[in-house]
């Protein structure tokens, strides 16, 4: 599958007049691609037939799903009661930016989160094939430093959740794929090989 395409993600917080607009230039930019937040309003069931969908039919865009939606698969609520599903820096846990990607309890609310995203937005007239997780903006490299995670660089560890949420997937949908963050080093060199639904996000 051809992934070399001119995305432009979608702030959720933009608004429709906003979207519009956004999807105008778009298209006189030459972007082939419109991404939405995994958690935005796109996805969450009908929402009328505003005109930038109108507009993304019109220019033939195609659609795909997610950003840097990694807080969507462990909710931040859990910390208070759950604090060894996140990441730990400088021997505490701490509840903004990633997880524990180790943590077997993690990986399981992680599996299951994302087969709802993905399965919810699946459930489009035009559903998405590809999808993303990228690492939170500024905290590329902020993850977990617990003791069985510092075996594991910041790279591995996004890897080991990308691989978890690209199981759940390839369950739903064994040709959908997932983009990975490009740290700018081979997985496999550094010992974790992403799953064969996964590719590389160009920046």
């Amino acid at each position: 599958m051809k992934q070399e395409r001119k995305r432009l993600f979608i702030d959720k917080k933009n608004s429709a007049k906003e979207r519009e607009e956004i999807i105008k230039w778009a298209a006189e930019n030459m972007y082939d691609t419109v991404v939405f937040s995994l958690g935005d309003r796109f996805f969450k069931g009908a929402i009328g037939n505003p005109k930038y969908v109108k507009l993304i039919k019109r220019h033939s865009l195609i659609i795909e799903a997610g950003g840097r939606d990694f807080p969507l698969l462990l909710p931040r609520r859990l910390f208070f009661l759950h604090r060894d599903l996140f990441r730990m820096e400088q021997g505490k846990r701490k509840q903004a930016h990633h997880f524990c990607p180790t943590n077997p309890k993690t990986t399981a609310i992680i599996t299951e989160r994302a087969r709802y995203l993905f399965a919810r937005a699946m459930q489009k007239v035009t559903p998405p094939r590809i999808f993303h997780f990228i690492p939170d903006e500024g905290h590329e490299t902020t993850w977990c430093a617990c003791p069985a995670c510092r075996a594991f660089s910041p790279a591995e560890q996004n890897i080991i959740a990308i691989n978890t949420a690209a199981g759940a997937l390839a369950k739903l949908d064994p040709e959908a794929r997932l983009s990975y963050y490009d740290f700018g080093t081979e997985p496999e060199a550094e010992g974790i090989t992403p799953r064969e639904n996964t590719f590389r996000l160009k920046a």
